[in-house]
This record gives structure tokens, C-alpha cells and sequence, in this order.
């Protein structure tokens, strides 16, 4: 491997990293949209103190152990803090709110350097 070629890889990749970095915010609203979107299979009332929300890691662990499903496995919807004198007690976890905004992020990074590379072989073809 030479200069040149060295220095096109590099290029290459602080293209790719420029393009990751742009589409952080696009993985942030698609980490909140998971986790709106998911919800949690609960087999015992004992895993309601502890339900935990958000893909592909969970960073909203909310206590519901107030609600009484009608039967058991149940599925439970993620829920918004609704009333300000009975909140739902909700912790979160930045850390893997971050790790999933990267993981979702490098998702449509992917695919747009892929479109690319195949617009620009294209590209090469007609020349």
C-alpha cells in the first residue's frame, strides 16, 4: 500500500465518520421512537417493579407494580409520566441512551455509504 492509496483510505474514512457523525440526532429520535414504540413482556408481578424500556438496550426502567394485568404473561406498554401528584418512578440511563442512538445512527450511515458506492461505480461505468 502506497501514499496514495493510503491517503484515499483515509479519506474514505473521514468521509464515513463525517457522515456517522451527522446522523447521531437521526439514531437519538430513533432510540426515543423504540422505545415509545416497544413494550416489555412481564411473566410475574415481581418483574413489573423493574420494566425496562428501549432497544436494542433498555435505558427506562419504570417501577409498575401498581397495575394488576388480568393475566400472566402480559405485555406492557411503555408509560408517560401522566399525573404530577401520582408519578410512575422512572430511572434512566444515559450511557445506553448513547449506545443506542450509535447503534440506530450507523444503521442509515450504512446504507447512505452504500448508495454512494454504488452511485459512484455507476458513475464509473458510464465514463
Amino acid at each position: 500500500m502506497d501514499d496514495e492509496d493510503r491517503s484515499a483510505l483515509r479519506r474514505g474514512l473521514r468521509s464515513a465518520l463525517i457522515f456517522y457523525v451527522c446522523l447521531l440526532p437521526l439514531g437519538a429520535v430513533g432510540a426515543v421512537y423504540f422505545l415509545v414504540a416497544g413494550s416489555v413482556t412481564v411473566s410475574s408481578h415481581d418483574e413489573l417493579r423493574e420494566a425496562t424500556f428501549g432497544w436494542p438496550f433498555g435505558w427506562v426502567t419504570q417501577d409498575l407494580s401498581r397495575y394488576q394485568p388480568v393475566a400472566y404473561p402480559a405485555t406492557i406498554e411503555f408509560e408517560y409520566q401522566r399525573a404530577w401528584h401520582d408519578p410512575i418512578e422512572t430511572s434512566y440511563d444515559l450511557w445506553l441512551f448513547a449506545a443506542d442512538s450509535a447503534i440506530v445512527a450507523a444503521v442509515p450511515t450504512v446504507m447512505l455509504l452504500i448508495g454512494l458506492g454504488m452511485l459512484r461505480a455507476r458513475r464509473a461505468l458510464r465514463e
